[in-house]
């Protein structure tokens, strides 16, 4: 059997070059992440709006990392984040296994995935499970870029995108859209938005449950759409501070870096500034694209 020794993801313009030559794995990634995947473009240029390359190589360990390893950021069941002396983070994913850890540099363009493999005999392995995500939002923290709690979707080259809380109805509305030939939907519960070259762009993400309802792509941002389930049906304005206020209770907002909030609000009150904002309560059966 020939082993799958890299790959290469691109999630809103930003490439994930995971090098597992020698490691002797099997890498592979989960289906949903396959409109997501490029060929191995190692020595091609980045010339996307916004492109950045981050290169990953796997080792082989059997010493798992233990000790003082920094000053902790964020820690839970899930996973934990530290920062070490020399600025790197170090993600770790303990309820996963194989276990595993990320160590990445303060410009992430550089890092390294240690863990003991040797059990996993050629299996497909995708190494950045649970943690691609955590990954994304520090990286995003660098631009003053984040990961929306939100369904987006594309439309004649515009992005619509839906705010809410979990349960809200960003998935149900999602589906309805995907009924017209002429949306794509980027994604039912997150997508990214990006500030580049002076104008909000959003893009969809894997981090989704059907491949069907999530897309590689970006698109302007158009309009915001803060979704409410009380109050008058329809679309409604809404204030810059009432929407700064959800966005900051909605988003994936890394508050333990404190030396990137200022751009994180920054780019947040520019958004409030240059996007149309919305509240929009949606009754199932009414028409979307006539409220868009």
């Amino acid at each position: 059997m020939k082993l799958k020794n890299r790959l290469v993801l691109s999630i809103a313009n930003l490439r994930i070059n995971i090098e597992g030559r020698d490691s002797g794995l099997n890498l592979a990634a989960p289906f949903i992440y396959d409109k997501f995947l490029v060929e191995d473009t190692r020595n091609s240029p980045l010339n996307q709006l916004g492109n950045k390359a981050l290169s990953i190589s796997i080792t082989q360990n059997t010493c798992i990392p233990d000790g003082n390893l920094g000053i902790p950021l964020c820690q839970t069941e899930i996973w934990a984040l530290w920062k070490t002396v020399d600025g790197k983070l170090i993600f770790h994913s303990p309820r996963q296994f194989p276990e595993k850890w990320v160590l990445i540099d303060p410009t992430f363009t550089q890092g390294e995935l240690i863990g003991d493999f040797s059990n996993l005999e050629g299996k497909p392995f995708y190494p950045l499970s649970s943690i691609d995500i955590r990954i994304m939002v520090n990286w995003l923290a660098l631009f003053g870029d984040l990961v929306l709690h939100a369904a987006g979707a594309a439309y004649h080259g515009e992005g619509y995108c839906f705010v809410g809380r979990s349960g809200i109805g960003k998935s149900t509305l999602a589906e309805k859209l995907m009924e017209d030939a002429d949306i794509e939907i980027l994604g039912e519960d997150q997508v990214i938005l990006r500030y580049l070259d002076g104008e909000f762009w959003i893009f969809g993400t894997p981090w989704h449950e059907r491949d069907k309802m999530c897309s590689p792509n970006g698109v302007p941002l158009r309009k915001v759409f803060f979704l409410e389930r009380e109050g008058k049906l329809g679309v409604t304005e809404i204030p810059s501070a009432k929407a700064m206020e959800f966005l900051l209770q909605t988003a994936f907002i890394p508050y333990y870096l404190s030396e990137k909030m200022p751009l994180i609000l920054e780019r947040l009150a520019l958004l409030c500034e240059k996007v149309s904002l919305h509240q929009y309560h949606y009754e199932l059966g009414s028409d979307i694209l006539a409220d868009l």
